[in-house]
């Protein structure tokens, strides 16, 4: 059983590391991860990071974007030059070639509108990215929609959280202790449990036929 003063030194640390130097230049790479080599919930220490002020909302929106817009174009990058390479090896994996053949026929379909739309989505973007850069895209094309995509999610959440940041605190701090205690807990179990989901759906579609 966790007891408070674990607790206390639990949240001291989570604390320190929003805090700390180092959390920007972490979201950042985090953010390129994300969208190059594997989706993870990073919507959830970007929250973290957002609630500590309305100057920090701003300042993280931008970085995060920016990173993931690197790192979509690193999958855009993969897919344009080394396609030939990799399709022996997709097409022994059904379920990354389904994905990515439905990717190439949005694209093909309505075109850059479909990166956009893709880069919106909660689902993962690589396959997007990856898909662009087979078709040979253009790249300033691609560049132009995987900014707008990504900077509408994040500048959506950045948004709500720039003009109800400080009613979500008040609200929060009104709440008893073991009420946000269970929150947390809840919390901290949603983001293992979405990465665990995504890793798990990324791994088995991987996994030859």
């Amino acid at each position: 059983m966790v007891t408070r003063s674990a607790w206390r030194r639990v949240k001291a640390r989570w604390r320190l590391a929003l805090r700390g130097r180092f959390a920007l230049p972490a979201l950042y790479f985090g953010s390129i991860v994300e969208s190059s080599i594997l989706p993870w919930p990073i919507e959830f220490p970007m929250l973290a990071y957002m609630l500590r002020g309305r100057p920090q909302t701003l300042v993280v929106t931008l970085v995060v974007t920016l990173g993931s817009v690197v790192g979509c174009l690193i999958s855009y990058g993969v897919g344009r030059a080394a396609f030939g390479l990799l399709e022996p090896w997709l097409l022994a994996r059904p379920g990354l070639w389904a994905a990515l053949d439905a990717a190439q026929a949005r694209i093909d379909e309505i075109g850059a509108l479909a990166i956009g739309l893709a880069m919106m989505a909660p689902a993962p973007v690589q396959i997007a990215a990856f898909a662009a850069g087979v078709m040979q895209i253009n790249p300033l094309v691609f560049l132009l929609a995987a900014l707008a995509g990504r900077s509408v999610r994040y500048l959506a959440m950045g948004l709500l959280v720039y003009f109800f940041g400080p009613q979500i605190i008040l609200a929060w701090r009104k709440l008893p202790q073991p009420v946000r205690t269970g929150a947390v807990t809840l919390f901290v179990m949603a983001f293992f449990g979405v990465f665990a989901w995504t890793l798990a759906h990324i791994l088995f579609a991987a996994v030859p036929a």
